[in-house]
């Protein structure tokens, strides 16, 4: 588990790496902010949310651990070879390349960890792998951030394909692949079940208020760091101003605790609302430093509870096809994280961007409570 967790760190801050090398990027290869933020952030995200269609399914019918190597294996390399790239149309395709197989990764490695932890481990488990995903935001924005700072951008993808290229083989000499229920049928069964999960309306629900999550995190992060130089920071305190916000990545923790007391859908809708309150703040006092710090730590607060509760929320309703509802989970969150930096280019006044995000994570609760209300029908209906 501490194994798969650490991976996970270090695939997901692919993601996030894109938001603090955008200028330095630019800059290197003498190209326009739009363009640079396809190549660089939503090359690596919209391939990253289609991968998971593929991927989830494929390890329903053939097994975890074989395509999670696989596909380590294939982003490791991908990895390095973005430190070496000529052009940006280049590092554009290796972003491809590398959100593809890093798509393999976290819905294989969510649905391994239910079948191969015992019972009382479980929430333990998805909590930690939940807390990986959320810690890598903060983590991949401040290393990525401290390298270029000290050094050339390229050096990034050098320490973080050094860093899978190690734990790759590990995980081929620990894991073993889990067992579970037998599946019948061919791969395109399984490409079936996940198109039916997406057809039922709690799952469409769940998705709708799933994509906002990663739009509005991205979005947010990514306004924050011009913003915050207009009102005088320089990189290192952009920096630190990001790092603020890592404890509380750790929140995803207690969701499994909370879910006792106002169950897994309480929970969600909890943290979209804190989420909601946060960036409302973060707009109110977008001149002042501490409202900004402040909103954004209850911004990050609600991100974390709502992630992992989520999570188990498409789980619960994804049984017995838990890969393939990891996989759509993952295509609809990545999905939004590939909105959020177009988003956040295109609307220029910030707390114009911030209030838009709060009104949308406030519906995005209340699809929430939408879809628990379906899912509490049909199972009165079935009774």
């Amino acid at each position: 588990m501490t194994l798969l967790v650490t991976t996970a760190l270090f695939v997901l801050t692919q993601l996030y790496l894109a938001i603090p090398l955008l200028p330095h990027v630019a800059k290197s290869f003498g190209s326009a902010p739009a363009t640079t933020t396809l190549a660089l952030a939503s090359a690596f995200s919209m391939a990253y949310a289609a991968g998971f269609l593929l991927w989830g399914p494929v390890s329903d019918q053939y097994g975890r651990r074989p395509v999670m190597l696989t596909g380590l294996a294939a982003l490791a390399i991908a990895t390095l070879a973005c430190a070496f790239v000529p052009s940006l149309p280049w590092l554009g395709g290796l972003r491809v390349t590398q959100g593809l197989a890093a798509a393999s990764f976290a819905p294989v490695a969510l649905a391994y960890l239910i079948e191969a932890t015992p019972p009382h481990l479980r929430a333990t488990a998805i909590g930690a792998m939940s807390t990986a995903f959320l810690v890598a935001g903060i983590f991949g924005q401040v290393l990525a951030g401290w390298i270029a700072l000290h050094g050339h951008w390229s050096w990034v993808f050098l320490v973080t394909g050094g860093a899978l290229a190690i734990m790759t083989p590990l995980i081929a000499l620990l894991a073993r692949e889990p067992g579970r229920a037998t599946l019948y049928g061919h791969l395109g069964h399984r490409f079936a079940a996940m198109a039916r999960l997406l057809a039922r309306p709690a799952i469409l629900l769940l998705s709708c208020a799933h994509i906002t999550l990663l739009l509005s995190f991205v979005a947010m992060y990514t306004a924050l760091g011009p913003h915050l130089q207009t009102l005088g920071l320089d990189g290192g305190r952009v920096i630190l101003l990001r790092l603020a916000g890592l404890p509380l990545m750790f929140v995803a923790l207690l969701a499994g605790p909370l879910a006792a007391r106002i169950r897994m859908s309480g929970v969600a809708c909890a943290g979209f609302m804190l989420a909601a309150a946060g960036v409302a703040l973060e707009a109110a006092l977008s001149q002042h430093l501490p409202g900004i710090v402040g909103g954004s730590l209850i911004f990050v607060t609600g991100v974390a509870l709502a992630i992992p509760a989520m999570i188990v929320l498409y789980g619960t309703l994804a049984a017995p096809d838990r890969a393939a509802g990891m996989a759509l989970n993952g295509f609809v969150l990545f999905i939004g994280a590939s909105i959020g930096p177009v988003l956040a280019g295109r609307v220029a006044d910030v707390r114009l961007l911030l209030m838009g995000l709060a009104v949308v994570l406030l519906g995005a609760a209340g699809c929430v409570v939408g879809s628990g209300r379906l899912t509490g029908k049909q199972q009165k209906a079935h009774a």
